[in-house]
């Protein structure tokens, strides 16, 4: 009975210690979360987002090829060097939009910046499409702190293209607000976590860059069967669309929606056709979509036209194979092009001299 009694006690002994270490250990980490989680604060980025990070890129896919400095800010954003009060215009997009490849003041936006004399905001995430522009805007930049430009670009259409063949992920949800999802917003010791495993800050970029007998491919134009791609467009991208104007016209924000294009030594629409090159036969549906879902683009915009500008880049703008480095990427010197082109179809947006940045307001014509 003693050794018994002398294990019982023994085990009580074990037990009441755990328990006073593990109180104090939830008592600590209670004192680290309230002093240094984000539990109280009023706004959080979006899980997606990739905030206060700074990386180093090696690329050499176009001429010269060297070091790439990509860098986002707290807010998640590219390219802002003044107050979030002051900006002007925020570029909505995917990976046509951020840019990864494309060194900081090289992007079109910096070029925009530059010759308009304008405040901009780069809001490009890769991947992002139709789907992805409503869930920035609701769930990102409408909740930015002190956040209220009046003039959204949206650079959209390529990624919708590719979704068009891929009906099963037309169905994409915003974002989760569940309790998991609070946590890991919020939680200081969730997020030291997440930094150990962070990626390295200088990293090596890898995609295929376009050869020389790509370049000089003779094109074949595409016949495919267009009843699929109305479809989704009916279905999916047009009420999408409606949606993101709907958003915008809430905030009374001006609009412009871009049509996309790509390597025209890949891709090319004449008078209403598509022409792919011979190499590139696996690039007739998608060359064939993004063609329709710009002429889609279009039709939205003007049917919003109280706040929507439609600016027809992919019909305006002479480019060249050395203006990419794949299919749909910019080079420096295509990211030159497309900023000259904003710069010059939005100055009529802004009132009084393109000096006078204060007080200016966008207007749609």
């Amino acid at each position: 009975m003693g050794a018994r009694s002398d294990q019982s006690s023994n085990l009580s002994s074990i037990l009441v210690l755990i328990g006073v270490n593990a109180a104090v250990a939830l008592a600590l980490t209670v004192g680290l979360e309230l002093a240094l989680g984000d539990w109280f604060a009023s706004y959080l980025p979006p899980a997606f987002a990739v905030v206060n990070q700074s990386y180093t890129g090696h690329q050499n896919l176009y001429d010269p090829p060297g070091d790439v400095l990509y860098v986002r800010d707290k807010y998640a954003l590219r390219g802002v060097h003044e107050p979030l009060a002051s900006i002007e215009l925020v570029t909505v997009g995917g990976s046509t939009t951020d840019q990864s490849l494309i060194s900081e003041g090289h992007t079109w936006q910096d070029a925009l910046r530059l010759q308009l004399g304008i405040r901009v905001a780069n809001a490009g995430v890769d991947g992002m499409s139709s789907f992805g522009h409503i869930v920035a805007v609701s769930d990102w930049l409408h909740r930015l702190p002190n956040f209220h430009p009046k003039l959204y670009l949206h650079y959209i259409g390529v990624n919708d293209a590719s979704l068009s063949k891929t009906p099963h992920r037309w169905d994409r949800p915003g974002e989760e607000w569940g309790i998991l999802q609070i946590i890991k917003r919020r939680s200081f010791v969730v997020g030291a976590l997440k930094k150990l495993f962070r990626s390295p800050e200088r990293i090596e970029v890898s995609h295929k860059g376009v050869t020389a007998d790509e370049a000089t491919s003779e094109m074949q134009e595409v016949a495919v069967d267009k009843r699929p791609i109305k479809g989704f467009i009916e279905a999916v991208y047009e009420p999408n669309l409606r949606k993101l104007l709907a958003l915008h016209r809430e905030r009374n924000e001006a609009v412009i929606l871009v049509s996309q294009t790509a390597n025209p030594a890949i891709v090319r629409w004449t008078s209403g056709a598509a022409f792919v090159s011979a190499k590139h036969p696996d690039l007739e549906e998608w060359a064939m979509a993004l063609g329709m879902i710009n002429g889609a683009t279009e039709r939205i915009c003007r049917e919003g036209a109280d706040i929507c500008r439609f600016s027809d880049l992919a019909a305006r703008v002479r480019f060249e194979a050395r203006d990419f480095y794949d299919l749909v990427h910019s080079t420096p010197s295509g990211a030159y092009k497309i900023g000259t082109f904003f710069a010059k179809e939005l100055a009529p947006m802004f009132r009084g001299s393109l000096s006078a940045v204060e007080g200016r307001e966008p207007r749609v014509q």
